[in-house]
């Protein structure tokens, strides 16, 4: 379980105090995964790669708004505890809606949180941004999730995260589908800067081509900056195990780091030797 006050809750937070805390503290990567694979197992991803940092003995907190059938607790086998929106409204514990599922491995669920239509009130989303920001304390990464929503581009927890992935499969409909993912996220929700993981190729080399051509696109007619997150490649040869090159997670790729808003993020020139 993630190693936080026993008995703490937001309403017993004294905010000065509590902000000073945790900005002192080297704070955990808060990640929302926002489009890309939503038919092909973008949850399924996250779980791979959740589970290889935290195999790596990185703590890691995955944040779950689809939820149904192909949401991380049900590809987990596990029951939603509760939700987070319950736990702003209620003051609950963060004991209370994080659920350990694995060694440094821990599920929450923010369906309905993101499925209310209504914007929440200044105090609501400032007791929502201290829990993202206490998970972040605890925790080397959080990942969400994001549910498509209607009539929004992104949840209220989305949009407190500081970076956004767009995932691209190696395949011209999911590139295509990709960037207008991002054209759609760019104009309605005003963000400027996204990270770009290229799956499912058979080479870094052709990841990375895929991503130049979306980051000069995406430069020239949206004026957004597009950051190189890194690639997954599946096993190109039937009958033979899939080697550690092959896995289909982005592990190694947020171990790396994520470059912050209007950084530049380029593919690491090596990869072209």
């Amino acid at each position: 379980m993630l190693d936080l006050l026993p008995h703490s809750t937001v309403a017993d937070v004294d905010q000065a105090s509590g902000l000073r805390r945790l900005f002192a503290a080297p704070r955990g990567q808060a990640i929302a995964f926002v489009a890309g694979r939503e038919n092909t197992g973008r949850a399924g991803l996250l779980i791979k790669t959740a589970t290889a940092l935290a195999g790596a003995g990185q703590r890691v907190v995955l944040i779950d708004e689809r939820g149904g059938h192909a949401g991380i607790h049900a590809m987990l086998g596990v029951k939603a505890r509760c939700d987070m929106r319950d736990a702003v409204r209620n003051d609950l514990a963060v004991e209370a809606f994080v659920q350990p599922v694995a060694p440094l491995l821990s599920v929450i669920s923010a369906q309905q949180l993101a499925a209310q239509a209504a914007q929440p009130s200044p105090l609501m989303a400032q007791k929502l941004a201290l829990l993202v920001r206490q998970l972040q304390e605890n925790s080397a990464f959080v990942l969400l999730d994001c549910a498509p929503l209607q009539g929004h581009p992104v949840s209220v927890l989305a949009a407190m995260m500081p970076h956004w992935v767009v995932l691209a499969a190696a395949q011209e409909a999911a590139i295509t589908r990709a960037y207008a993912s991002i054209k759609q996220l760019s104009q309605a929700a005003g963000r400027e800067d996204f990270h770009v993981a290229i799956t499912r190729t058979r080479t870094e080399q052709e990841a990375q081509v895929i991503f130049r051509n979306m980051q000069k696109t995406a430069q020239a007619h949206l004026h957004v900056h597009l950051n190189y997150l890194g690639s997954t490649r599946v096993a190109t040869r039937p009958g033979r195990p899939a080697s550690p090159l092959a896995e289909d997670h982005l592990a190694p790729a947020l171990q790396r780091g994520l470059v912050g808003p209007g950084q530049a993020g380029h593919p690491p020139s090596s990869a072209f030797a």
